[in-house]
């Protein structure tokens, strides 16, 4: 990016988000613009993801209140929540319980020192890049932040079902608006989605869409080819004079992550889509509350024969392993109200579990305990794209 291309501190503060809940994504990092606005010009594509990863780490650690602070002053409750989350890798639930704070108040804390850490690195960089200045109150308050405690439950989705019920269900606001709804035939296209999600981020595309003009006519239609499947909306005529900002796909996009999908836009459609399947791929299980783990296994996995599905809670594993049998398992072991030392055990015995190696993952380091109660292998969080490989080509 060049230096004297103007950033605004909005676009500026969306970065720093985006980079801090993907410090670990090593790909992700190299190309993030961040690293070429932050980096040296002559850093190569992997000094520029360390760059932005150091300087990130460097700015949370400077953010420690000073020494005497007394341990549990709301000062330091504030900075271990930006230490455990983004350093250390915990999930908010992890996080909410090492503090004993509320959801609210967490996330209230965790959008304030967020914050701070933006303008600790905006005045840092600000002199060396034609940076716009900041605007009161500029980092949009939409609360998206929360989707990372939702865990996606991904399931074995009849689309053409999904979208002939959407049709139904969205077709009288559709005429109320004066567009026309069209349903196109989807028969026996399937995804690995999670229903609820899939359904309100549809929904929520058909809701800003139909705002655009009235006279539209909308197609929402199941397709797939080589690269990718999913669902198309396709708007005719394309309206001139109301193009749809990318706010607007902004809840989309997050519930599309979370299901391991993306949303792209062409001209006159949108596409809610998931890479095609390798019907040689094997089956990994990853049994974790921290949605953005289990979006970064996917992404870590993407083009190396491996499918992902993750799942919350031992429960949920088990009811998605009857129904499709894993060739492998990584496991949290501190998941929410439950002994995760024990779930091993019921992995290792259960009729649909019991014949798939189980990998550990975990912020302990406790691999020979692992090893003893049965487990094939162990990583350490954070996990890099090689560890995990590694881990898993071990079990070959």
């Amino acid at each position: 990016m060049s230096a004297s291309t103007p950033i605004s501190y909005a676009q500026f503060a969306t970065w720093v988000q985006d980079a801090l809940n993907h410090l670990y994504d090593s790909p992700r990092l190299q190309d993030h613009p961040l690293a070429g606005l932050l980096a040296e010009r002559s850093a190569t594509r992997v000094q520029r993801g360390q760059t932005l990863r150091r300087l990130l780490i460097n700015a949370i650690l400077s953010m420690a209140p000073e020494p005497g602070t007394p341990a549990q002053s709301p000062d330091w409750r504030a900075y271990r929540i930006l230490e455990l989350h983004f350093i250390e890798g915990q999930t908010p639930a992890q996080v909410m319980r090492a503090l004993g704070l509320g959801r609210t108040l967490y996330f209230k804390e965790k959008a304030r020192m967020v914050e701070a850490l933006t303008q600790v690195l905006w005045e840092q960089h600000a002199e060396r890049f034609a940076l716009d200045e900041p605007q009161a109150n500029a980092l949009p308050q939409n609360g998206l932040e929360e989707l990372t405690s939702i865990q996606a439950r991904v399931e074995h989705l009849n689309l053409g079902q999904v979208l002939d019920e959407l049709c139904a269900m969205m077709m009288p606001l559709a005429q109320a608006k004066g567009c026309k709804l069209v349903c196109a035939p989807a028969a026996d296209l399937h995804v690995q989605a999670d229903r609820v999600l899939l359904r309100q981020a549809i929904v929520d595309v058909l809701g800003h869409v139909l705002e655009m003009s009235d006279t539209l006519s909308l197609t929402l239609a199941g397709f797939t080819d080589a690269r990718s499947r999913g669902v198309r909306i396709s708007i005719q005529p394309t309206p001139a004079h109301a193009a749809l900002p990318a706010s607007a796909l902004a809840l989309a996009t997050q519930l599309m992550r979370l299901m391991g999908g993306e949303v792209t836009v062409q001209s006159g459609e949108i596409h809610l889509r998931w890479p095609a399947e390798d019907a040689a791929a094997k089956t990994l299980l990853v049994i974790d509350d921290n949605a953005g783990l289990i979006q970064l296994f996917r992404r870590y996995l993407t083009g190396h024969a491996w499918r992902v599905i993750g799942v919350g809670n031992l429960a949920e594993a088990l009811a998605v392993a009857a129904e499709t049998t894993p060739d492998a398992v990584v496991l949290d072991v501190m998941l929410p109200g439950q002994d995760g030392w024990e779930a091993l055990r019921t992995l290792k015995s259960h009729e649909h579990t019991r014949r798939a190696p189980v990998i550990i993952c975990s912020v302990m380091h406790q691999p020979e305990l692992a090893a003893q109660l049965g487990a094939a292998g162990y990583l350490k969080k954070p996990v890099t794209q090689a560890q995990l490989l590694q881990a898993l080509a071990s079990l070959a």
